[in-house]
């Protein structure tokens, strides 16, 4: 959530950021023009800032929130919990298991007021170097996302695309590499080697290695790309293959 952003710019930033890192949901305090840079900014992410609800008070905004957590570069007089963004994951995962987590991101100049503080659980800090403490807006947003989707990553697992890519090889993508193993070998010269079992014992150990390795349909291709152009290189080096 984005309260009184003074830039169309750093809005259409965040919904790109926002994107990028696989959230859907935007929300918009009193927010500035929306055309010209704001949509320039969202490329590719427009349909998220075209959804984006917009709401004249934070109250408004976090009214269906289990847990705000309201973004701070400093620790407030009122004493509220200041969380650095590592401490904060943890509790924000756990918040959304039981339902939605608001983040809540004040105006680039002065922040968020007392007043719209109020609904937060706790205060967020992402740390930064002394000498310049402050975020852009755009770039909060980006790393606060980015840190949550690791962290959700890392509590619940890759998404099923990812998952699909990194599947160990199937049985018969296994025989097809040890095929293109022993072609290679065989391009080479081991068929002939004085001892007749070399070749079928390479073969085997590589397989095994293989299995060790728990390969995946990337590693796969590589190694045959690999093994076509060990086995042309022997039969251009061996005129009578």
């Amino acid at each position: 959530m984005l309260v009184e952003s003074r830039s169309g710019g750093n809005v259409g930033s965040s919904a790109r950021a926002l994107k990028n890192c696989g959230f859907t949901s935007l929300r918009l305090v009193r927010p500035p023009d929306l055309t010209g840079e704001a949509r320039m900014m969202a490329w590719q992410s427009l349909d998220l800032l075209n959804r984006a609800r917009h709401y004249d008070t934070v109250e408004a905004a976090v009214a269906d929130a289990h847990l705000v957590a309201a973004f701070s570069s400093r620790a407030r007089r009122d004493g509220r919990e200041l969380l650095g963004l590592d401490e904060a994951l943890p509790r924000l995962l756990e918040a959304e298991r039981k339902g939605r987590v608001a983040l809540l991101f004040g105006r680039e100049d002065r922040g968020l007021t007392r007043e719209e503080l109020i609904p937060a659980s706790f205060l967020v800090n992402i740390p930064a170097a002394r000498e310049r403490r402050v975020y852009n807006l755009s770039q909060a947003v980006l790393l606060a996302a980015y840190e949550l989707r690791q962290a959700w990553f890392r509590e619940h697992g890759r998404p099923s695309r990812e998952r699909a890519a990194r599947k160990p090889l199937a049985a018969r993508h296994k025989a097809h590499l040890r095929e293109r193993i022993r072609d290679a070998l065989v391009a080479l010269g081991y068929a002939e080697h004085a001892d007749p079992g070399l070749l079928e014992r390479i073969v085997t150990r590589s397989s095994q290695a293989i299995d060790r390795a728990g390969l995946e349909a990337a590693d796969q291709a590589m190694l045959l790309g690999v093994l076509k152009r060990i086995e042309r290189l022997g039969r251009a080096t061996r005129p009578d293959q």
